[in-house]
């Protein structure tokens, strides 16, 4: 087919990614600010188009969401932005009359996909500037010196705010430690090796063979964190930089949200592309988008060990996209904990020996700065779509506690007219899977389901347990901090075990039986 006839048969207003741009800063305190980091990266994502004053022509721009600028976020007060949108188009010369802030999660740059694609596709702009990015390091650098940050900036205007902006945990859950990933998805990995029947020992050589690969990738990217190679033995074993976080995680399993990264890329229409004479082989089509959420309370969902919404979110974006799962040739599947990717996997049903699932290295290795990890999974996948053209790579996304989800596929073959997808009625159907059984006020005998022990810089400090009681209620409960216990659930076999529970002010704490 020759290539007028082919374009005659792409929608107009497909939406396709012309140019992507990433920039690392490995300085400490003297690092740059919020708007210059990102300003780099948007700057070469623009250059990275091939056409003059193409900041002309944007007129979307939408950023993530920083990680200090949530209720949560105990140094809130330190940023003052009021208008980051229009600060970023400030630095870059851009004039954009839409300036879009996304919301607290690490499906953030996907619910900027999706709205800005959708406004492509329904013709209401047709060149859009998405930007993402942290300077977690510098500022906690700067914080701890006694510095002022200076990092403020009120151009006027407010940002139009989309996406779901809910805090992911329950006052409850919050109350006994259920608030930090680091403490919650180790209770996913426990539930998963006894959805297994597998001892914490092969749980964690599978985690580490796994992540190991992963670092592989990672040290093999210029733009990585830590562009260095980790051996399964080197991750598994804890030592003084590898002591463990939460059993059954050490550091080198966690997620590093303390970086200076930015990334953007460039989005417009098929027509706007033709316009502007933008080479074919920069051009990476977004055949589809699907955005959807598990069960908000991680307390109240019927296991620890699945996802429905992963799973539904995959197979939406690859219907959309029409083609299977063995289509795709390139995968990214978040990755802030093995526990995340093993679900992932086995949701999708992808075979337990594939391995090759990044294409940046992973958060633990490449990084993971904050809300904005898949800017980062999306700029390189660009990149691979275009040394090979006509394959497929996707995405998915993870917010929370595997509870907010998205899935991308890209391609540089053009796609149809996009669609934006209506999950509504799947949103209420895995809503409604929520138990009915969980307590607050636990008393009496029950069994542990899955469990955590809670390590700091200081050592051991308590447990976390999900348990049931024997009238078959739920129940969340903490340890005492007592040595001898904690190292012995650390050591020892915890699933299934005996307990009793009961309150302490105002707190569950349970004990062995």
């Amino acid at each position: 087919m020759s290539e007028s006839k082919q374009n005659k048969l792409v929608d107009k207003n497909a939406p396709v990614i012309v140019g992507v741009g990433d920039f690392i800063d490995r300085s400490k305190e003297d690092g740059l600010n919020l708007q210059d980091l990102l300003a780099k990266a948007g700057a070469s994502a623009i250059d990275d188009c091939g056409v003059k004053d193409l900041n002309k022509h944007i007129n979307y721009l939408g950023v993530v969401r920083f990680s200090i600028d949530f209720l949560t976020a105990s140094n809130q007060s330190s940023f003052q932005y009021s208008n980051f949108p229009r600060t970023l188009s400030n630095k870059l010369g851009i004039s954009a009359r839409e300036e879009v802030y996304a919301p607290m999660g690490g499906n953030s740059p996907q619910v900027l996909l999706d709205d800005a694609v959708s406004k492509i596709s329904a013709g209401e702009i047709d060149c859009a500037l998405l930007a993402g990015g942290e300077a977690l390091q510098t500022m906690i650098a700067r914080l701890k010196l006694g510095l002022s940050l200076d990092w403020l900036d009120e151009p006027g205007g407010n940002p139009e705010m989309i996406g779901n902006n809910a805090v992911g945990f329950s006052d409850h859950e919050k109350l006994h430690g259920m608030d930090l990933p680091t403490n919650v998805y180790p209770l996913f990995a426990n539930s998963i090796r006894k959805s297994e029947n597998k001892s914490a020992k092969t749980h964690l050589e599978e985690c580490s063979d796994l992540f190991s690969e992963f670092s592989k990738v990672a040290s093999n990217n210029p733009l990585s964190w830590f562009p260095t190679y980790r051996s399964k033995k080197e991750i598994s074993e804890i030592t003084p930089t590898n002591r463990m976080i939460g059993f059954p995680y050490n550091k080198y399993l966690n997620a590093v949200i303390r970086v200076n990264m930015s990334s953007a890329f460039i989005l417009m229409s098929h027509s706007k592309a033709e316009e502007l004479n933008i080479e074919k082989s920069k051009r990476v089509y977004v055949h589809s988008c699907s955005i959807l959420d598990d069960i908000w309370n991680v307390t109240q969902r019927p296991n620890f060990h699945s996802s429905p919404a992963i799973k539904k979110c995959v197979n939406q974006a690859l219907d959309k996209s029409e083609i299977n799962l063995s289509d795709v040739e390139y995968f990214d599947l978040y990755s802030c904990f093995p526990s995340a990717v093993q679900i992932a996997k086995k949701e999708l049903g992808i075979a337990e020996e594939k391995k090759d699932l990044t294409v940046t290295g992973g958060l633990p290795y490449f990084g993971g700065p904050g809300n904005a990890y898949t800017m980062f999974s999306t700029t390189e996948m660009v990149r691979k779509l275009r040394e090979k053209p006509e394959s497929y790579g996707l995405i998915t996304a993870n917010s929370w506690f595997i509870t907010k989800h998205a899935a991308v596929v890209l391609s540089t073959k053009p796609s149809k007219s996009y669609e934006k997808i209506d999950n509504s009625l799947v949103q209420k159907d895995i809503n409604s899977k929520t138990i009915k059984n969980f307590t607050e006020t636990p008393i009496g005998n029950g069994k542990i389901d899955t469990y955590t022990v809670i390590n700091s810089r200081k050592g051991l400090e308590f447990a976390l347990i999900i348990g049931t009681l024997e009238n078959g209620s739920r129940f969340i409960a903490n340890s005492e901090k007592d040595e001898a216990l904690l190292k012995r659930m650390v050591n020892s076999e915890m699933l299934d075990r005996k307990v009793s529970v009961s309150q302490r002010e105002g707190k569950n704490i349970f004990n062995l039986i």
